[in-house]
């Protein structure tokens, strides 16, 4: 008998995990999106670093990390958890939750030019809080207002940007 330990069994491959290609995909597109979007900046003419090259820096990193993710997810890689989170990453995968923040995403984002920034992000606050559990519906109304609010002053005012205020308006 030998005293030397043999090497773990190497891991069998496993198949492409669709949540990890749907989230490498996700990020490319908003790379993609970030890049489009940067270029419908204007350039500066005396400006020797314009108010586009920033963005563009991000977009470009963003679709990096995104092909980088993608290839990793096409070879059978999977995201695992970090040692301290208690999760079984072979459990059947409940997309519900991210639905309904991505829902409330996108309708706040649909509303949010005729709602106006206050009520179109709150939206988006409330449907994190109800993706996460939360069952009181008041004080999620309430935390969701406030929170958007503060951020609306807090740009406003504080950054003197221009956030379109709605049905609000006249009153913020």
């Amino acid at each position: 008998m030998s005293d030397v330990p043999s090497s773990p069994a190497p891991a069998a491959r496993r198949g492409i995990s669709l949540p990890d290609l749907l989230i490498a995909l996700g990020v490319t597109l908003l790379g993609l999106l970030l890049l489009a979007g940067s270029f419908q900046i204007p350039f500066g003419i005396h400006a020797v670093v314009g108010p586009r090259v920033f963005p563009l820096i991000v977009s470009s990193g963003t679709i990096a990390v995104g092909l980088l993710l993608t290839v990793s997810a096409l070879r059978g890689e999977r995201a695992e958890p970090a040692a301290e989170e208690d999760t079984d990453p072979d459990a059947p995968v409940n997309l519900g939750a991210a639905g309904i923040i991505l829902g409330g995403f996108l309708l706040g984002a649909v509303l949010l030019p005729s709602l106006g920034f206050v009520l179109g992000t709150a939206i988006m606050y409330f449907s994190v809080a109800l993706a996460f559990g939360e069952r009181r519906w008041g004080l999620m109304v309430f935390v969701a207002l406030v929170v958007a609010l503060v951020t609306y002053l807090v740009f406003t005012h504080g950054l003197g940007l221009t956030l379109p205020p709605g049905i609000l308006k006249g009153l913020l």
